[in-house]
C-alpha cells in the first residue's frame, strides 16, 4: 500500500499539466501513486501523461477515459484505482509545493487524523487561506463540524483517510458542470472523527479564464445547483452526524436554493432593480422556462428542508433579507 494516491482528472490540459505534473513526480514523499485521468481530451493531454509515465513508471498511472465525464467522473476512476493510505485531490490547472505530501502525511499519522487540510494560494484573488484553523482540529464534536461546514474549503488541499472514501464508498456526481464535490467536503466532515492541518501555504490555486463557472448558461448553472441540493441531502440525511447539525446544513441548501431561484430571476431583478417592493414583479415577469426551474426547485426544498427560515439562526444571520423574502415568494407561489 502506498502511502499517499493523489488523483488528477485532466481534460484538455496542454497548458497547464507539466507544470503540474512536474511538482507532483518531485514530491519529498517518495511512496506516493499519481493517478492522472485523461476526461477525452481533445488536444495532446493524453500524450503528456504517457511521456511523464515512461519517465516515472514507479510513481504515474495513467487512465484514459475513453468518454468525458466532467471532473468528478474522472476523479472517480482515479479513486477506484487509489490504493493509499490516504487519498489527495489535485486539479490540472493548479500546482503543489514539493513539500506538501509529506507535512500531511507525516501529520496524519502523528495526530492519526481522518483528514489533513493546508493552506492554499489564489492567483485570483493573489490570496493566501487556510480554511482549516487550530481551534477546529482534534476530535471533531458538533460544534466543530459545524463551523467547518460554514466555513468550507477545497477537497483539493486536503488528504483524506482511504477509508473515508470507501467504506463506505462515496464518489461524485458525473457530467456536471460545477459544484461537482459540494456535498462530498460536506460528507467527510459529517463522517470524520478527526481532524488536523499544517498551516502552510502549500497549493496554488490557478484560475483558468474560461472556467466552467464563467461561462455557464442558465440550464447548466441550475443544473448544478439543483444536483448540489439533492445531493448534500441524499449522501449525507442519513448519517449519524446529520441531526446534531442540521440547522447549518439546511442553510447550505438554503443558501443554494437563494443563488437558484435569483438565477432565474436575474434578467427581473436587473430590470426592477433589488428591492423588496419589486419582489412581485420579479415572479410575475419571469418567462415560462424560469416558472418551470423555479417550480422544481421549490417542491426540492420542500421535500427536503424541515425548519423555516426564521426559525433556522444560521439562516437569518447568514442569508440578508432580501433573499430571504424573495425565497419566501417563491415557496408562496409554487409549494402552498
Amino acid at each position: 500500500m502506498k502511502k499517499v494516491s493523489i488523483v488528477v482528472p485532466a481534460y484538455n490540459s496542454h497548458n497547464t499539466l507539466p507544470r503540474c505534473l512536474d511538482s507532483l513526480v518531485n514530491q519529498t514523499l517518495q511512496d506516493i501513486e499519481i493517478i492522472v485521468i485523461n476526461d477525452a481530451s481533445t488536444d495532446d493531454t493524453w500524450q503528456i501523461m504517457l511521456d511523464y509515465e515512461s519517465r516515472f513508471p514507479e510513481k504515474m498511472v495513467v487512465i484514459d477515459g475513453g468518454v468525458n465525464r466532467g471532473s468528478g467522473g474522472a476523479r472517480n476512476q482515479g479513486f477506484d484505482m487509489a490504493s493509499g493510505e490516504y487519498i489527495g485531490l489535485v486539479d490540472s490547472d493548479d500546482y503543489v509545493s514539493s513539500r506538501m505530501y509529506e507535512l500531511l502525511y507525516n501529520k496524519a499519522k502523528e495526530t492519526n487524523a481522518d483528514i489533513v487540510d493546508t493552506g492554499f494560494f489564489s492567483e485570483a484573488m493573489d490570496k493566501a487561506i487556510v480554511y482549516t484553523s487550530d481551534n477546529l482540529t482534534g476530535m471533531l464534536d458538533t460544534d466543530k463540524r459545524v463551523k467547518l461546514i460554514a466555513s468550507g474549503g477545497y477537497l483539493v488541499t486536503k488528504i483524506f483517510r482511504n477509508e473515508l472514501w470507501n467504506n463506505p464508498p462515496i464518489r461524485m456526481r458525473e457530467h456536471v458542470r460545477c459544484l461537482e464535490d459540494t456535498e462530498i467536503l460536506i460528507y467527510m466532515f459529517l463522517k470524520a472523527k478527526n481532524i488536523s492541518n499544517v498551516k502552510e501555504v502549500m497549493y496554488y490555486y490557478c484560475d483558468v479564464s474560461q472556467s466552467a463557472t464563467k461561462t455557464m448558461d442558465l440550464q447548466n448553472y441550475y443544473d448544478s445547483i439543483y444536483g448540489a441540493i439533492k445531493a448534500l441531502y441524499d449522501v449525507c440525511h442519513d448519517l449519524d452526524t446529520y441531526e446534531e447539525c442540521k440547522e447549518i446544513m439546511e442553510y447550505v441548501m438554503i443558501n443554494l436554493y437563494s443563488y437558484g431561484v435569483n438565477r432565474c430571476l436575474y434578467d427581473q431583478i436587473v430590470r426592477y432593480g433589488g428591492m423588496k417592493e419589486n419582489i412581485k414583479k420579479y415572479f410575475n415577469n419571469v418567462g415560462n422556462r424560469e416558472k418551470r426551474l423555479l417550480s422544481d426547485l421549490a417542491l426540492l426544498k420542500k421535500k427536503i428542508i424541515t425548519v423555516d427560515y426564521q426559525n433556522n439562526s444560521e439562516v437569518i444571520n447568514r442569508i440578508n433579507n432580501l433573499d430571504i423574502l424573495i425565497m419566501k415568494e417563491c415557496d408562496r407561489r409554487y409549494t402552498i
